[in-house]
């Protein structure tokens, strides 16, 4: 056996160079082949065996490294037997393939980078909740131009290339880029702060700057916020940063982070008493469906005017969207119940003076029983106004308390951290849009 191996070997140092050269290239491509049959279907096999896309995908990406290291090698191989070793020709090659595997291995990371970071940075996000998912697509950018400048410097230090000059010139160069993106850096650097810190999510009715809206985005650079106006306003991170930002989301207790206080001032006339006067709005609040028990509202005095004595309701709405909701439904209520309990609401006044009416006795009569008529009519209207009113809101608050357990619902569903990507956004684009359809403000 082993004289077989000799005559053969004898054999081929009897060939020609080119020859040589012809045997090298079949001899790399059966080794190429013996590799992937030996050691790639045994490891192929061993990874569908199993349930996880991971391991897939890194054979994926590792079989053409594979399969090129080992033809490269039996290639560089050949030239150091075809031809002398220590000749310009092997170097050359030898530095050929050492620049191919590195481009290589450098494409490998790259694409492994691209696909593993975002998902590990979202399991750090869910863990942490350091908001690093929102700015993956600029974290994967500078971790693939990390792997590609250092390839490119290895393969330059491989080729005895002085990098020292290049070096000094790219630092001259980024402090020239970095003053002149002084304040784009600024916010970047201020984003990546935010981002951590997150003073307010995606869904949020903050006021900043007296612009009151709903977060829509927060990117690196600005947050989007919409009005309830549906006007777009961007607002720039470092604003946002140096400015004081109010989040009615997250102003409450942690049970309830999204309850906000009402205070109501109404004005009585001195005639009044005001023991009365807190009984009739005590039990305004006590009915009011949106005004929370706890805490405990409270109506108070608060201040003796020239012509009226001001009391303060203040309570607690369970939802900031149904602050204006429960406003209107108080004042619109005390003003019934003030008209049926006599109780006067003071407003300025103006004496005047006029001349006793010449009119006949029937005149006034008639004037008297049509002033009586337009009365009964009003009043008539008023009910049917009443009526209709009520109605009106019944419905709209069966309407919110349909959207409300709708988001109660969906927020539920977010919580699910095995979620997939396509139905969260789907779900957090429903919250949204059910939260700014009921979010009624001030201005609406």
């Amino acid at each position: 056996m082993w004289d077989v191996v000799t005559d053969m070997g004898s054999t081929l140092d009897a060939l020609s160079a080119w020859q040589k050269i012809l045997v090298g290239i079949g001899f790399s491509i059966l080794g190429a082949m013996m590799v992937r049959i030996l050691i790639w279907a045994p490891s192929k096999w061993v990874v569908n065996r199993t349930n996880a896309d991971w391991d897939d995908a890194i054979m994926k990406l590792a079989t053409p490294l594979l399969n090129y290291a080992t033809f490269l090698l039996g290639l560089y191989l050949t030239v150091v037997w075809a031809i002398d070793g220590d000749s310009i020709i092997a170097s050359t090659m030898a530095t050929l393939v050492v620049l191919i595997l590195m481009f290589l291995t450098g494409r490998f990371f790259s694409k492994l980078t691209s696909l593993y970071l975002p998902g590990a940075l979202e399991v750090m996000d869910d863990k942490a909740d350091l908001g690093l998912s929102g700015g993956s697509t600029i974290i994967v950018g500078l971790a693939k131009g990390f792997i590609w400048g250092s390839a490119i410097l290895l393969i330059l230090a491989h080729l005895n290339v002085d990098i020292t000059a290049a070096l000094a010139s790219l630092t001259i160069f980024s402090l020239v880029i970095g003053m002149a993106m002084q304040e784009s850096a600024s916010n970047f650097i201020i984003s990546a702060q935010l981002m951590i810190d997150k003073p307010y999510d995606v869904g949020d009715k903050i006021e900043v700057n007296m612009i009151i809206g709903t977060v829509i985005d927060v990117g690196f650079l600005s947050t989007k916020i919409r009005t309830s106006r549906d006007q777009l306003v961007i607002v720039p991170n470092k604003m946002m940063a140096t400015t004081v930002v109010t989040n009615f989301a997250k102003g409450g207790p942690k049970d309830s982070p999204r309850r906000v206080n009402l205070r109501l001032d109404v004005g009585v006339g001195y005639d009044e008493s005001p023991s009365h006067v807190k009984t009739v709005l005590r039990e305004i609040i006590d009915a009011n469906k949106l005004v929370v028990n706890e805490p405990t509202p409270t109506i108070l005095l608060i201040s003796m005017m020239h012509s009226s004595l001001t009391f303060r309701i203040n309570c607690w709405v369970e939802d900031y969207s149904d602050e204006w909701v429960a406003k209107d439904q108080i004042q619109c209520e005390i003003l019934s119940r003030f008209e049926q309990e006599n109780i006067e609401i003071p407003f300025p006044h103006v004496q005047l003076k006029y001349e006793p009416s010449s009119e006949s006795a029937a005149e006034v009569r008639t004037k008297k029983l049509e002033e009586q008529k337009a009365q009964e009519d009003k009043i008539k209207r008023q009910e049917e106004a009443h009526a209709k009113e009520a109605e009106v809101q019944s419905k709209k608050m069966e309407a919110r308390a349909a959207a409300r357990k709708r988001a109660e619902e969906i927020r539920i569903l977010l919580e699910d951290e095995e979620l997939e990507e396509e139905i969260r956004d789907s779900l957090q684009e429903e919250l949204s849009s059910v939260d700014e359809k009921f979010n009624v403000s001030e201005d609406d």
